[in-house]
């Protein structure tokens, strides 16, 4: 894609080209003649959104979710008509959350939230879990959430197609720009400013990611929100083992998998607290790293012993944009006008980008949404009006 240079003025700027930014961005392109700017410091994919799982399900403990979930899902089987760009790479393969007794009442509530709104989800028994996954260990287990239509995206595809689209729809897509402030005057949005200049604008959309603090709080629109790393490891099975076939979330050990090409798979096991960072996409400092591969082969032993000994092939750092409740935060900031938001999505975005671009696109150009967003407000922290969490604090929330 070739970028335009760095614009004096539009009538949107989007910060941040990520999972949210590029749908966003796409989104007000395609469905209006305002001048549509969508600038990021790194190259399209290098953030944060490059440095993600993939997996995608509807499993989520408040009905927006569920039903931004759905959008997304919409979205992402007929991204030919809906986009008409790329390709979003959606492999189906099941998702499947397992649970102990004390998590059981907690999973057939959200099944029944999701059912009852749709989803293709039900509450599936050890006896039946060990059908649809022959190599876990069920002994322990009280139960789980099967969903056929769970599986997993490939980001970078899904980022740069509708990057492309919108691109094609005349949004200038700049990269490698840092955007240093949020430029405003008597409380409202100016625009921004750069490290190649100031890009005027009465409207700006903060999609940054890990990074939205950064902007936010000097602008005088702070979100509370946490940035801690989280790391993924890529590992080769050992010989002979057999693959697993879904995307499988281990409520218990806390331990994430999804089978990868061939005999590889992808691992989270998240620690007790993910640590606070200042770089998020940087390095685990050797005793985290060497801690989270512990996590992985305990987890592994417990519930998936044919994987102990797999190879680690690589690691990745990403980060976790994290509120209070675990939830993003969405729709027109209550502190500077002209101001929109779409932060702490704490890795939920993937799924649910579809519906945030297009309920934040509706927001700017002053249309009814596709779906109320006043849940996520960003005064619901002050207001003390958190979201619901099943599960209790925690990316599963």
């Amino acid at each position: 894609m070739t970028h335009p240079p760095l614009p004096e003025s539009a009538d949107v700027v989007v910060v941040g080209a990520g999972i949210m930014g590029a749908s966003i961005g796409f989104q007000l392109a395609s469905g209006s003649d305002r001048r549509v700017v969508i600038v990021d410091e790194r190259p399209p994919v290098g953030g944060v959104s490059g440095r993600t799982f993939g997996q995608i399900r509807q499993h989520y403990s408040n009905s927006l979710l569920v039903e931004m979930a759905q959008r997304g899902f919409e979205v992402i089987r007929n991204w030919d008509r809906e986009v008409g760009h790329g390709d979003p790479g959606y492999v189906a393969m099941g998702y499947m959350l397992l649970v102990v007794e004390e998590h059981l009442d907690a999973l057939r509530r959200n099944v029944d939230l999701g059912a009852g709104l749709g989803v293709d989800t039900r509450v599936v028994g050890p006896d039946e879990i060990a059908v649809i996954e022959p190599l876990l260990v069920t002994d322990d287990l009280a139960g789980g959430a099967y969903e056929p239509d769970g599986g997993y995206i490939d980001v970078t595809k899904m980022v740069l197609s509708w990057l492309g689209a919108a691109h094609a729809a005349e949004a200038a897509v700049v990269a490698g720009v840092r955007v240093e402030g949020i430029e405003t005057d008597r409380g409202s949005v100016t625009g921004v400013s750069t490290a190649a200049g100031t890009i005027e604008a009465p409207t700006v959309v903060v999609a940054a990611g890990a990074w939205a603090s950064d902007l936010l709080e000097p602008a005088g629109a702070p979100v509370p929100i946490e940035r801690r790393r989280l790391d993924m490891a890529h590992m080769v099975l050992p010989a002979g083992s057999r693959q697993i076939r879904s995307c499988i979330t281990d409520g218990n050990s806390n331990l994430v998998l999804r089978p990868d090409m061939g005999q590889r798979v992808l691992a989270v096991a998240y620690p007790p607290e993910m640590p606070l960072v200042d770089d998020p996409i940087g390095p685990a400092p050797a005793a985290d790293h060497e801690a989270h591969l512990a996590r992985i082969e305990t987890a592994f032993a417990e519930r998936i012993p044919e994987f102990v000994g797999a190879e680690v092939v690589s690691t990745v750092s990403g980060a976790y944009d994290i509120t209070p409740d675990f939830h993003p935060v969405l729709g027109p900031s209550p502190d500077l006008g002209g101001l929109h938001l779409a932060v702490g999505f704490s890795g939920h975005g993937l799924k649910l980008s579809p519906a945030v671009g297009e309920i934040v696109a509706a927001s700017v150009l002053g249309h009814e949404p596709p779906l109320d967003p006043s849940p996520l407000r960003a005064s619901r922290f002050a207001e003390d009006d958190l979201m619901y969490m099943a599960y209790g604090p925690g990316a599963r929330a």
